[in-house]
């Protein structure tokens, strides 16, 4: 099937890597390309976990949840917290221990490799089965929303990890935020695109919000990188207890908001 669908797979594959090419190079010092493939690899492969659990959670939410409590569930907790988590555990357990993870810039570059592997996997499935037969139509449209999003939450990911780990205080704020951010934004474009209580248009105002956020990221780390202002000193270790705090803490926070839509929606 891939084969005899090579240039709907090229298709999908294509604007993950064209933007992982272009997150690469903006690092003035860049990191081992080995690290990075096998991130973007490990990326690939949240899919296996995902297909481990999604059964259980689509089971649960269909037995508990109706209307626009089920599309924000659907939303925020199984799209996008799960996916999310699964990205922040490769960076955090696999990118932050190695010692070519030392400056601000490496979060943003690792961040992206990791949720274009994934983004990567998802996009094939979409172009190859959404419409019931290969579509270059799903590949033309992704690769100005679907694929950019992923791309976005791992540099805001990315960037408030290496905040928790370079930066003198709130080290665990940035940790937490770190996954909050992250599926808050990937939440709302999924939720704008499903509820009848939100445009369909807001996604696209979420992309070039943070497409400009990100520019300016880029921007400033540019400048402190070719001024010698990097940081290589580590204030803080994000542990697994640390880890499973700060997840859980954000969990229950999507979960009461998906009480309050219950309640008032």
């Amino acid at each position: 099937m891939l084969i005899s669908n090579f240039w709907h797979v090229f298709a999908a594959v294509l604007p993950a890597l064209v933007i992982l090419f272009y997150v690469y190079k903006q690092d003035l010092f860049p990191e081992p390309k080995n690290i990075v493939f096998k991130t973007f690899i490990f990326g690939c492969s949240i899919i296996i976990f995902l297909n481990l659990i999604l059964n259980d959670v689509d089971a649960f939410a269909e037995n508990f949840f109706e209307g626009e409590t089920f599309i924000f569930f659907d939303s925020f907790i199984r799209a996008a917290f799960l996916e999310e988590i699964s990205k922040m555990v490769i960076i955090v357990f696999f990118c932050t221990r190695k010692d070519e993870f030392d400056e601000p810039m490496d979060g943003l570059v690792y961040g992206v490799a990791a949720s274009l592997g994934f983004a990567t996997y998802e996009n094939i499935e979409y172009v190859l089965y959404a419409l019931n037969q290969p579509s270059f139509e799903i590949a033309t449209i992704r690769a100005y929303t679907a694929v950019p999003l992923h791309a976005l939450c791992g540099i805001m990911m990315g960037f408030l990890i290496t905040q928790s780990i370079f930066e003198k205080k709130n080290n665990y704020l940035n940790l937490v935020l770190a996954l909050f951010i992250p599926v808050g934004i990937h939440g709302l474009y999924n939720f704008s695109l499903s509820s009848s209580f939100v445009s369909g248009y807001f996604s696209y105002i979420i992309l070039i919000a943070f497409i400009i956020r990100a520019y300016f990221l880029f921007n400033d780390l540019k400048r402190k990188q070719s001024r010698s202002i990097i940081f290589n000193k580590k204030y803080y270790s994000i542990s697994l207890n640390n880890f499973v705090n700060a997840s859980t803490t954000v969990l229950i926070i999507y979960l009461g908001l998906n009480y309050l839509v219950h309640i008032f929606l």
